[in-house]
């Protein structure tokens, strides 16, 4: 879904960010909370010097979040891989959706990663070399492979 789409789905909370930043920092509520219920997820953001960076910080966050934890069904066809020469940066804003997919077709796959790569027309390592770019990526990556290796 769209960022408009995924703020409007999300309930919205302002806070007083802690740490560093002077008497500004302390007077206002500058920090962001986004709640989506649904999915029972809570993404907080507290980096930036105003609210509006720190919203944009925290959709971010919730799309890796959503991408990271929500299976779906995969669409067919699949979408085209978003980046170019087996590279993408995980500051792509199409990254997390490349990351739903990716788990979506690696769930289907019985985690095969050499399917899934071949659908986005990648080499395997190219596929791990991108995910693991990412840290929670990497980290539900691994997850995944523990699983597989302990059936």
């Amino acid at each position: 879904m769209s960022l408009d789409q995924l703020l409007s789905a999300c309930t919205i909370k302002g806070f007083q960010g802690s740490g560093p930043g002077g008497q500004h920092r302390n007077k206002t509520n500058t920090g962001v909370q986004l709640t989506l219920r649904q999915y029972n997820l809570e993404i907080k953001s507290a980096e930036g010097r105003s609210a509006k960076e720190n919203k944009v910080h925290a959709l971010h966050r919730m799309q890796m979040a959503l991408a990271l934890q929500v299976r779906e069904q995969p669409q067919e066809p699949e979408m085209p891989f978003p980046g170019s020469n087996g590279h993408i940066q995980t500051s792509n804003p199409l990254f997390p959706l490349f990351v739903a997919h990716v788990f979506d077709r690696m769930e289907q796959k019985g985690g095969d990663t050499r399917e899934v790569a071949k659908a986005f027309g990648l080499t395997p390592s190219a596929l791990i070399k991108i995910l693991r770019q990412h840290k929670q990526c990497a980290e539900k990556l691994q997850r995944k492979r523990s699983v597989e290796a302990a059936l």
